[in-house]
Order: C-alpha cells, then structure tokens, then sequence
C-alpha cells in the first residue's frame, strides 16, 4: 500500500499543464441517443452549454 501512495505524490510542471492546456478539446458522444421529436431535446446542439 506504502507503494501505491508514493506513486500519488507527484506534480505536473508548468511547462506539462501548459502542453496539455494546448491539446483541443473535442466531445466525446454527440448525444444523438438523446435526440426526438418528441423529446426535450430537438438537436444534438440543445443539451451542450457552449464549453467542453
């Protein structure tokens, strides 16, 4: 168990959080499943607020 905690004792450079920050952001289900006429929902565009 010592082990596996030690392995949580790390951080992310500023240089590594600034590489990551750079990678593009994409959805990863477009929600078609949620998607009806009938339903709530008329678009796969409806559920999402704008922000990844």
């Amino acid at each position: 168990m010592v082990e596996n905690l030690d392995k949580l004792d790390w951080e992310l450079s500023e240089e590594e959080k600034h590489k990551i920050g750079q990678i593009p952001q994409r959805k990863g289900y477009a929600g078609r499943d949620f998607v009806s006429d009938d339903g709530p929902y008329k678009s796969t565009a409806e559920p999402w607020d704008g922000e990844i």
